[in-house]
C-alpha cells in the first residue's frame, strides 16, 4: 500500500496527465518546473517552454492518454514514479500516431506541493 505521501504523488502525476489529455497549460504550468528536462520515447527533447509551446499551438495534441500501472517512490523531497504510456498523439507538424513507452518521471517536493522535474520515456518494442 502506497504512503501518504506516495499516495500524494501519483495524485501530482494523475493531474499532469489529464493536464495534458485537456491540453490544459495553465494546469501543466503549475505542475512543470521551470527547469524541466522531458526527453520523448522518439528521443526529442522538450524544456518547460518548448513542451507548453508545442501544446498551446497544436503542434502536440493528446487524442488518448493512459498511464499504465504507475507505481511512486519518495526519497526525501524527491518523488519518482516509473510507469508505461501508451497515448495516440497528433497535432499541426505530424501524422496520428500511436506510442507505446515506458518512463521515468522525476519530482520535487517543495512548499507549493510536486513539481515535475525530469521525464525520461523509452519506447517498447512493436507488438508483433
Amino acid at each position: 500500500m502506497a504512503s501518504p505521501d506516495e499516495q500524494g504523488l501519483l495524485a501530482a502525476e494523475e493531474a499532469r496527465r489529464l493536464a495534458m489529455l485537456a491540453n490544459d497549460t495553465a494546469k501543466l504550468d503549475a505542475l512543470l518546473s521551470d527547469g524541466l528536462v522531458y526527453v520523448h520515447s522518439s528521443g526529442g527533447k522538450d524544456s518547460k517552454q518548448s513542451y507548453l509551446q508545442k501544446i498551446s499551438t497544436g503542434v502536440l495534441l493528446y487524442e488518448s492518454l493512459e498511464f499504465i500501472t504507475p507505481v511512486a517512490r519518495v526519497i526525501g523531497m524527491a518523488g519518482l514514479v516509473t510507469a508505461g504510456m501508451r497515448a495516440t498523439v497528433s497535432g499541426s507538424n505530424s501524422q496520428r500516431r500511436n506510442i507505446a513507452s515506458t518512463y521515468l518521471a522525476v519530482w520535487e517536493h517543495g512548499a507549493s506541493g510536486w513539481v515535475l522535474q525530469l521525464v525520461q520515456a523509452t519506447p517498447l518494442p512493436a507488438a508483433s
